[in-house]
């Protein structure tokens, strides 16, 4: 009877550390269910946040040619999706007044670091030369698009008109204008390779005007 009594105890005792292990693992799961619970909600909060993060840009407000000086009426602010393709995004209308846009873009189109410099982008078949201009003549701003005129008679590459004879019908300020050794102001332009030769040809004979290009 105390074998058999004995045996009793030991087999309560098993039942009793059974019973004990299967409640642990019934909290250690409840603990586990919850935290992967916990896990799933940020998880989907973290998604929606990813997902409704937007960042200022500067967009464009019209369409703009390429060699537009932007100005005031030029841009706009808004908000956009926070994706990292726009980390060159501009993030400010006092930064984008008075860059020079290198590509045409669309109202709407964002201004990227690459589509907007301080100077103007020089074509395909263009060259860069220095333009002497006649005195009195005040500067133009970076990027405008300028007719020059001389007043000397007009050779085959030129063009007549009533203001003098047409040696380019677009060169592109590049530069503000500076003095030579003898004090003649020189101002570097973007045209036509063409053009180029009929004005360094054209200047040679006198200082040449500069008057806004057409539209």
């Amino acid at each position: 009877m105390r074998f058999l009594h004995r045996d009793g105890d030991d087999a309560n005792a098993a039942k009793g550390e059974s019973l004990h292990a299967r409640r642990m693992l019934w909290q250690l799961r409840r603990y586990m269910i919850a935290l992967l619970a916990s896990v799933t909600v940020f998880c989907i909060l973290q998604c929606i946040i990813d997902a409704t993060a937007t960042r200022t840009v500067v967009v464009a407000d019209r369409s703009l040619d390429a060699g537009t000086v932007l100005g005031v009426s030029d841009i706009a602010v808004v908000e956009a999706p926070a994706f990292d393709a726009l980390d060159n995004a501009l993030v400010s209308t006092d930064k984008a007044i008075g860059l020079i846009t290198q590509m045409p873009l669309e109202e709407g189109d964002i201004l990227l670091a690459s589509s907007v410099k301080a100077t103007p982008k020089v074509g395909e078949q263009q060259t860069v030369i220095d333009v002497r201009l006649a005195a009195g003549q005040h500067p133009f701003a970076l990027g405008t698009v300028v007719e020059l005129r001389s007043m000397n008679a007009c050779t085959e590459q030129a063009r007549a008109s009533p203001d003098g004879c047409v040696v380019s019908t677009r060169a592109i300020v590049m530069a503000e204008p500076r003095l030579d050794d003898s004090g003649a102001s020189l101002t570097a332009m973007a045209l036509d390779v063409d053009e180029a030769m009929a004005v360094l040809k054209a200047q040679e004979q006198g200082a040449l005007i500069a008057a806004m290009a057409r539209a």
